[in-house]
Order: structure tokens, then C-alpha cells, then sequence
């Protein structure tokens, strides 16, 4: 068996689920696209895309800490993503973490492997 990121991060959030109970969420990435121009109806047709995975928040690691060069706004809230197949997040994306709605603000891709990420969030 192969050793990815995508599988250290699924085991990490094994482990803290396994000790921790309600700290791993589950969460859901959902990322609207803009579509053609009807001109009959005036206005684009949009396209919504999520994918599932697991999400975890932050409030030990300073933002800037885990997102170099990125400067959050007061209200920004830092979460680890995994378990995405089909979405990378990106700016501007909803973000459900357990109960609650988010749009992420910020990503960075950890280690750039595509499966594991850090993400600041605001309440929307």
C-alpha cells in the first residue's frame, strides 16, 4: 500500500475522532458555476457541484502560521479539509461543517497533494 497524503490525513483524523468525540465533522465543499446567457429568460444558468469530506477547526495554529503571506480578517476561522474527491475548495466556495455555513476565504493545498487542505472560513 502506497503512503499518500490523502491517506495520513484520513488516518490523523481516525486517531482524533477515535479520542476526541465531535471535534472531526463531517462537512460538505459546494461550489456554484456560472453558466451561458439566456437571453429569454435574462439571466445565466448556474451549475452546483459539492463533494463530502471531513473538517476540522483550528484555534490553537495562527492562521498566518498555517497560510504564510495570508493576512485574515478578524472573523476568519481556520479548518483542515480531507476527504475530498471531485472539489478542490477555492475562494468563495460554501463550506457545511456540522450544522453550520461557512464561504471559504482563503485555501492552501498542504504540501501541494491535492487531497489535504487548510482553509479560512467566515459565517455566512
Amino acid at each position: 500500500m502506497t503512503t499518500t497524503v490523502a491517506t495520513i490525513a484520513a488516518k490523523a483524523f481516525d486517531g482524533v475522532a477515535a479520542k476526541i468525540s465531535g471535534v472531526i465533522q463531517s462537512c460538505t465543499l459546494t461550489r456554484t458555476t456560472q453558466g451561458a446567457y439566456d437571453p429569454s429568460t435574462g439571466s445565466y444558468s448556474t451549475t452546483t457541484s459539492t463533494d463530502t469530506g471531513r473538517g476540522l477547526f483550528d484555534t490553537s495554529t495562527k492562521i498566518e502560521d498555517a497560510l504564510p503571506g495570508y493576512i485574515a480578517g478578524p472573523t476568519e476561522k481556520l479548518v483542515w479539509i480531507e476527504g475530498l474527491d471531485t472539489l478542490t475548495p477555492k475562494e468563495n466556495d460554501g463550506l457545511t461543517v456540522g450544522a453550520s455555513s461557512y464561504t471559504v476565504m482563503h485555501v492552501g493545498d498542504i504540501v501541494g497533494a491535492g487531497s489535504f487542505y487548510a482553509a479560512t472560513v467566515v459565517n455566512s
